[in-house]
């Protein structure tokens, strides 16, 4: 027996001998490249079949091995890239390399965004509803700030209330979330965060997410996400200049630099603007835009340590003054607001074999600003109010790519947030932490399902969990259908819980929460109380608002040339969080706080139809529509005669909520005349009526509290010369719309010119 075996071995090994292919297993390997310079492609997505695959190295490199006999079909996909297929046939033992070349998509609908799912994703596969506004477009409008682009996108309004903000489906502007890079700006004066401090001269692309994002980014995302994406720089040296000089003795001038050298890149970016303001009442004093300046820093740089590990940080600083005058009774006063805010956000990330990416971010950011009025005179000192915010986080998240089908998103932080103010009772840090998950799972080729979840604990108020789930389904090359449900919340903020704040012009008063027992107590004192309407008690527990949403749409290509998106929206709020006025002083002015109180429901449909004909390729058009009815609801109460007594009824009903338009539309059109660099812009954006305020306070619009409708008309004109310079020149409001009541922050047909010039 023994001689037996031996003689199995040996003839065994003596067979493999003659035979070197046994034993070796089957093996594809290559490299993905792209089609425009060859340059390698990571993170590529290489499908051999359902449940198998691989992805691309930082070198664009992909190996698979261990494979039976037989034909293979490859599917290669990567973002902003056609899809490949690749046919390998594979005999009893074969080692194949190949060489792929992937072709550029061309098309903006093709662009990734990251604010969605909080991964790299092409916009086509994402299931949420999503906006995105190109650099290009940017450029192309001659857009300088942030609400200025924001006011051409369909669905968005702005609104002037403590600073322009923004309206998204139906919400008030607290209810959304702005980001530069993922992270978020600070500073919001009674909920407003002012789009005129974010300047845009260094974006890259601005990603617009509507409906509750709040299971991914928490508090203040319930009614959608607007994340700021800037230039991080790709080529060696980048410079370029612009300056404007428009209506209103306005300039705005900016430079950009960008660098690369191997493994480190740095972009530096700054803005100043200075105007002098506009009136639209001359009789009264105070200015309705005073004078005003303002500059903006931004920087960052990453350091690419290996193929694993890549350190980046970035900052930003802005400085805001105004001077202006105003009156109070007899006597006129010189003001001078002062504010500034910066940022400082490092990060660190590893990657993992393309495979596993942790991230661990921090963001560290202050908020101040000051408000000094003195006897224009004598300089004496009549009234000085700050506000100082800080806003710290440490984050980490964890990315895992299980391979195609599967992507997983994890991730916990801390937030500390402070205020030193004035107008705001002794303010404890407000303590957070936080913890989030995402899976996208893609059983089918044409199937994406998404769901996630976030859980908040806050030290004022109780713990929150928020759950979200969207669907993507491909029906065919030409038709997609998306569908998003999920919930939003929106937790009080300080002024809600700690404001103690009288108005020395006007004379009002507003408590926050846990201060207007001690405020209407100390004005009852003083004999300044004419009448108590509600019980202070009443207002003293307050909690997060809360929502749960529907999204429903689809994308239509019909060709390369028309393209159709449109989408339908539900969003329903509990809690609402709202100013309710608790008693009557003794100046006939009012004092308010804050009360759970109400619920309200947006709901409606959004439209947009594009158009690129083929015919003439530099001609693009686009159209935008929104059907909006957002109301809340009330309680009416009357007197009736019952059985010969006289009963109060009260009933509930939900009225239209004041501010929001039924009707929206936007036009776009651009054309490029090739032959001589020139460049043309049309954008026309129409807003129906809407019921502007509660002028007899029965909370309920009536005919004579309407706005009436108005389109805003802009266009520009540009010419390059050589790709180095090019001289730009439009007009905003065409058609001269102001209204110093309904619209006070629109001066008016304004008029500019601008050069804009790249060194490198």
């Amino acid at each position: 027996m023994p001689f037996f075996r031996s003689f199995l071995l040996g003839g065994f090994l003596f067979f493999l001998m003659l035979n070197p292919a046994i034993g070796q297993e089957n093996k594809i390997s290559g490299v993905i490249l792209s089609g425009d310079d060859q340059s390698p492609i990571p993170n590529a997505n290489i499908k051999f079949s359902l449940d198998l695959g691989t992805v691309s190295d930082i070198d664009g490199m992909f190996e698979i091995s261990g494979l039976e006999k037989g034909i293979y079909t490859l599917n290669i996909s990567s973002i902003g890239f056609e899809n490949h297929t690749e046919q390998v046939s594979l005999g009893s033992s074969d080692k194949i390399d190949l060489r792929i070349i992937l072709t550029p998509k061309v098309y903006q609908t093709d662009v990734a965004v990251v604010t969605a799912t909080r991964t790299e994703k092409s916009l086509a596969d994402v299931s949420a509803p999503v906006i995105v506004v190109s650099k290009e477009e940017i450029e192309r409008t001659g857009s300088r700030r942030l609400g200025n682009i924001l006011e051409e996108q369909i669905g968005m309004n702005l609104v002037t209330d403590h600073g322009t903000g923004v309206q998204l489906q139906g919400f008030d502007p607290d209810y959304t979330l702005i980001l530069i890079d993922n992270q978020p700006v600070i500073g919001r004066t009674a909920g407003t965060l002012d789009l005129n401090r974010l300047a845009i001269g260094n974006v890259e692309q601005i990603e617009i997410v509507k409906g509750p994002s709040s299971a991914l980014w928490g508090s203040e995302a319930l009614a959608g996400v607007i994340n700021i994406i800037t230039e991080k720089g790709n080529s060696p040296l980048n410079a370029e200049v612009n300056a404007r000089y428009a209506s209103n003795a306005t300039f705005d001038g900016s430079g950009n630099i960008q660098v690369k050298r191997d493994q480190f890149s740095a972009r530096f970016f700054g803005n100043y603007t200075q105007s002098k303001g506009f009136d639209l009442d001359e009789s009264t004093i105070s200015p309705t835009i005073p004078e005003y300046s303002t500059l903006t820093l931004m920087g960052g740089s990453e350091y690419k340590f290996s193929e694993f590990i890549n350190f980046g940080i970035e900052s930003r600083y802005y400085l805001e003054q105004q001077s202006y005058l105003s009156s109070s009774e007899n006597l006129v006063l010189k003001g001078d607001d002062n504010q500034f805010d910066y940022s400082i956000s490092p990060i660190i990330k590893f990657n993992f074999d393309s495979i596993y990416l942790l991230e661990l971010s921090g963001f560290f950011s202050r908020f101040k600003s000051e408000s000094n009025l003195v006897e224009k005179d004598t300089n004496d000192p009549f009234s000085f109010t700050s506000f100082d915010q800080t806003l710290n986080r440490i984050e980490f998240k964890n990315s895992f790519f299980w391979k195609e089908q599967h992507i997983s998103v994890f991730g916990a932080g801390m937030n500390r947030e402070d205020l030193i103010a004035e107008i705001y009772a002794d303010v404890p840090f407000f303590d957070s932490y936080f913890a989030f998950g995402q899976h996208e799972w893609n059983p089918v080729t044409k199937v994406s399902l998404t769901g996630g979840f976030r859980f908040d604990s806050h030290s004022e108020y109780k713990s929150q969990l928020t759950p979200k789930f969207s669907a993507l389904y491909k029906a065919s090359d030409k038709l997609t259908f998306k569908g998003s449900l999920g919930g939003g919340f929106k937790a009080p903020d300080f002024r809600q819980l700690f404001l103690n704040f009288t108005n020395p012009i006007a004379g009002y008063s507003v408590f926050g929460t846990s201060t207007i027992i001690e405020g209407i107590n100390l004005l009852e004192e003083n004999g300044e109380i004419d009448e108590i309407y509600y019980n202070p008690e009443e207002f003293t527990n307050i909690t997060p608002e809360y929502s749960f949403s529907y999204n429903l749409g689809a994308d239509y290509s019909y060709s390369e040339e028309l393209k159709l998106s449109v989408n339908g929206f539900r969003n329903n709020v509990r809690d609402l969080i709202e100013t309710e006025r608790v008693a009557l002083k003794t100046n006939g002015q009012s004092v308010f706080s804050y009360i759970n109180l109400n619920r309200i429901f947006t709901q409606g449909a959004e439209a947009i139809i594009t158009l690129n004909p083929k015919r003439v390729s530099s001609l693009s058009f686009s159209f935008g529509y929104q059907y909006l009815d957002a109301r809340r609801k009330i309680t009416e109460t009357s007197d009736q005669v019952v059985n010969g007594q006289v009963i109060t009824v009260s009933e509930q009903k939900y009225v239209q909520l004041f501010n929001r338009s039924k009707h929206t539309w936007n036009f776009k059109t651009f054309y490029r005349i090739q032959p001589l660099d020139i460049e043309t812009s049309l954008r026309i954006q129409y807003r129906g009526k809407y019921g502007f305020a509660d002028f007899n306070s029965n909370q309920i619009v009536d005919e004579t509290e309407f706005a009436e409708a108005h389109a805003i008309v802009n266009a520009t004109i540009s010419k390059s010369f050589k790709d180095r310079v090019e001289l730009l020149i439009g007009a905003n409001n065409l058609l001269n719309y102001t209204d110093m009541i309904y619209l006070p922050s629109n001066p008016g047909i304004t008029l500019f010119a601008q050069i804009n010039i790249n060194l490198y």
